[in-house]
């Protein structure tokens, strides 16, 4: 009896062992507390990207207001944020990768935008990206025009370039068309405006170059005019009316002098005596010139009516002085009758 009670004791201590036995390997077996990992947060936002603006203007300053979009490859826009008074803004919860960024609004009528620009973002901090917006163009318009009628002058070339500049660095050139101006934009670097010069380079045709030049003060935004003026090169006052006339206008400043010679001269008469059929009286004949007959060395006929009483007056004298040698042939011939020897009649004078 005894080794009977031992043989079911030591039955039922097998039984019990093995009864027990899946219970204490599952107690043996790891938690699952302890086999988990430690948490380390979202998985999806550790594999999200930022990124940070800081937009100013030329000068340093923050500019607030300024509206920015990011765009994805194919164009769809991912997100819009403006600037606050510090002038910066933050895009989070971005996709890693290559994002556009465009400026839709510079947020001040003085500043202009910046063209698009492709950012690459990554996974970790905000990439912080500056952005400075340029000053707004100002509008420049230049007129030529003449000095005395204010009328515009085509042609006229003109080199602008920003004042006491080193080099030509921001320099060019305009040429006004036809009515005497050309437009063109001025970069402005300060808030309270950039200064210019306007020097003409090439005068209008028939005018005379202005080497004065003109200063010009561009502000960001505004319209701004170079007036420039020039004096008409010199021309004749006055010009021919007609053509010469072929004749003079005045009258002749002299007049021959007829001589009273008896003796036989260009443009004078002759006298001759010859004795007549009558042995009592001797005559003599005399031809004079024609009145119109002109003496050698006289002045050309001008065809004026004053002449003709001065051709007359000529052709009187020409007359006496023929009748006074005839008178004298006269007289010859009857001194030789009282001293020749009987050849004519001797006749008394008294």
């Amino acid at each position: 009896m005894k080794h009977l009670s031992l043989l079911f004791t030591a039955l039922a201590l097998t039984a019990a062992t093995v009864l027990t036995s899946p219970a204490t390997s599952a107690a043996a077996a790891p938690s699952p507390s302890a086999e988990a990992p430690k948490d380390q947060g979202d998985p999806v936002l550790a594999d999200k990207a930022g990124l940070r603006i800081v937009k100013t203007d030329p000068e340093g300053q923050p500019a607030p207001g300024a509206a920015f979009q990011l765009l994805d490859s194919a164009g769809k826009a991912l997100a819009e944020e403006t600037t606050g008074s510090d002038g910066t803004l933050a895009f989070t919860d971005l996709a890693p990768g290559v994002v556009r960024l465009k400026e839709i609004a510079s947020g001040s009528p003085l500043l202009g935008t910046v063209p698009d620009q492709d950012v690459v973002v990554a996974p970790g901090e905000p990439k912080v990206l500056t952005i400075t917006d340029p000053y707004k163009s100002a509008g420049l318009t230049l007129k030529v025009t003449d000095k005395v009628t204010g009328k515009g002058l085509a042609g006229a070339t003109v080199a602008i370039a920003p004042k006491d500049a080193k080099d030509d660095k921001g320099a060019f050139t305009l040429t006004t068309g036809p009515d005497g101006t050309a437009k063109a934009p001025l970069p402005v670097g300060k808030k309270t405006g950039s200064a210019y010069t306007a020097t003409e380079t090439k005068a209008p045709d028939d005018y005379r170059l202005e080497t004065t030049p003109v200063e010009i003060t561009a502000k960001p935004g505004a319209e701004t005019t170079a007036a420039l003026t020039n004096v008409a090169t010199t021309k004749p006052t006055e010009e021919p009316t007609g053509k010469p006339t072929a004749k003079p206008t005045g009258d002749p400043t002299s007049q021959p002098t007829p001589t009273s010679s008896s003796s036989t001269g260009t443009g004078e008469p002759t006298a001759t005596a010859s004795p007549s059929s009558s042995s009592d009286i001797g005559t003599a004949t005399s031809t004079p010139a024609a009145p119109d007959a002109k003496p050698e060395g006289s002045l050309a006929h001008t065809g004026a009516d004053s002449t003709n009483g001065w051709l007359l007056a000529a052709g009187g004298l020409l007359l006496a002085a023929g009748g006074g040698a005839v008178y004298a042939a006269r007289r010859r011939k009857n001194d030789e009758s009282e001293t020749g020897p009987g050849q004519h009649r001797r006749t008394d004078d008294n």
